[in-house]
């Protein structure tokens, strides 16, 4: 009787292992083609998702535009050996003593807010920190440099302002030719005085005319002693 007992629970024992593994291997089929399904999916909604996942380009940072400054900064680091060089030059100073990168910034400010000529050469020794303030013509020079190399933008609004001031110097200087030639004339006029004779001398009150005087003549020197009109 034991021995039968013994027998049918190792019996129960394997057909429990049996079925055991049945559930397992009917469960891991399921899983696997679960799997394969996920995994299988179309191309085209792959694709979709790596798309909505990808940030779009107005999602993506934009890159700032360099300011008006900084594209006048990258144009003095292109050229500033020569710039400094012929800064230096227009305004007679060592390179080494003149803050060209400071003076540049500051030269192109004055232009972009539309300063007068005159008023702009008048900043230039601030601009450039200078220990003294140039001539009219050097301060000229240092901006003309300044804005061709610097600041290109504004260069037909300071060459407009240069053939300006062209202009009105040459009018000016032909308005002060035309003064002194009258003024000349006026001096010549006054000094000029002619005697008919020394009585007309002596009406006049002139008399003695001394040679290099005005209104001396020899013919009213008869005596060529240098004296016209003795009385």
């Amino acid at each position: 009787m034991k021995q039968w007992i013994k027998r049918h629970t190792i019996l129960t024992c394997l057909a429990v292992l049996v079925l055991l593994s049945s559930c397992g291997a009917v469960l891991g089929d399921g899983t696997n083609d679960v799997d394969a399904s996920a995994t299988k999916r179309p191309l085209s909604e792959a694709v979709e998702d790596a798309t909505s996942q990808s940030p779009s380009p107005s999602e993506e940072a934009a890159v700032p535009e360099p300011t008006q400054q900084q594209v006048w900064a990258a144009h003095f680091d292109a050229s500033r050996r020569s710039y400094v060089v012929a800064v230096a030059a227009a305004l007679a100073l060592k390179p080494r003593n003149l803050d060209a990168q400071s003076g540049s910034l500051n030269a192109c400010q004055l232009l972009d807010k539309r300063r007068n000529l005159d008023n702009r050469v008048a900043q230039v020794r601030k601009s450039f920190s200078l220990t003294s303030a140039p001539t009219y013509d050097q301060a000229l020079a240092a901006l003309d440099t300044t804005t061709t190399t610097i600041c290109p933008e504004f260069a037909a609004f300071h060459q407009a302002q240069t053939a300006e001031r062209t202009k009105r110097l040459r009018v000016e200087e032909r308005r002060r030719k035309e003064r002194e030639a009258q003024a000349a004339e006026e001096q010549a006029q006054q000094q000029y005085v002619y005697y008919e004779n020394c009585t007309a001398v002596e009406d006049a009150g002139a008399a003695p005319i001394y040679a290099g005087e005005s209104g001396y003549s020899r013919d009213l020197d008869r005596d060529g002693d240098g004296v016209a009109c003795e009385q």
